[in-house]
């Protein structure tokens, strides 16, 4: 079942590859929308993404296309999981934070047009008193975020929780020190789960 969904998620995405030309009358932006979920510890992003129409779709989809079968479901995951956050950063205290997991999920877009990713980014969330998440692509980009009662971000000059905030290349939240010693991991799983 897992290999039939595979498959006909690659076949999609190779007919819009092919199709795409003459059936896509209009051009749609690409879409990012970031969620940041601060915790005691860590601070979680979701990201989704959806490429653009045009060019940049049909680049991802010829790469995977050129790869066997069994590898082309997994290259246009990691395909989309690059574009979906190569803009984005994290800094603590203007420190950049590398995240220590990554789970990325591939889809398609309602309608079956575009191909789409999820990911599920975790950073270690270390002492500090400023935390940043930067965007090279601020057109494209959404940003939301929760405290999830970590009592870790100083609510009363933060942005509004739960509201999308959009064209904004940086967004800063101040943080509060951490009470207790968090365990940290120095490795980088991947993950498609």
């Amino acid at each position: 079942m897992k290999k039939e969904k595979a498959s006909l998620l690659v076949a999609t995405a190779l007919a819009m590859t092919v199709a795409g030309r003459t059936a896509w009358g209009h051009r749609f932006p690409a879409v990012r929308t970031v969620v940041a979920q601060v915790e005691s510890c860590e601070l979680v992003l979701l990201v989704g993404y959806r490429p653009g129409t045009g060019e940049a779709t049909e680049a991802v989809l010829a790469r995977a296309a050129s790869l066997p079968k069994s590898q082309s479901e997994a290259a246009l995951r990691d395909v989309l999981a690059t574009y979906a956050m190569a803009p984005l950063a994290v800094e603590i205290d203007g420190k950049r934070v590398l995240p220590t997991t990554v789970r990325a999920k591939l889809g398609v877009e309602p309608g079956g047009a575009r191909p789409m990713v999820v990911l599920l980014v975790t950073y270690p969330l270390a002492n500090g008193h400023a935390l940043a998440l930067h965007t090279t692509d601020p057109r494209s980009t959404r940003i939301s975020w929760t405290d999830r009662d970590s009592r870790r971000v100083m609510l009363d000059d933060a942005p509004a929780q739960g509201r999308w905030f959009t064209g904004v290349a940086s967004f800063l939240l101040n943080l509060r020190s951490r009470g207790s010693a968090c365990a940290s991991s120095p490795s980088l799983r991947l993950s498609s789960h």
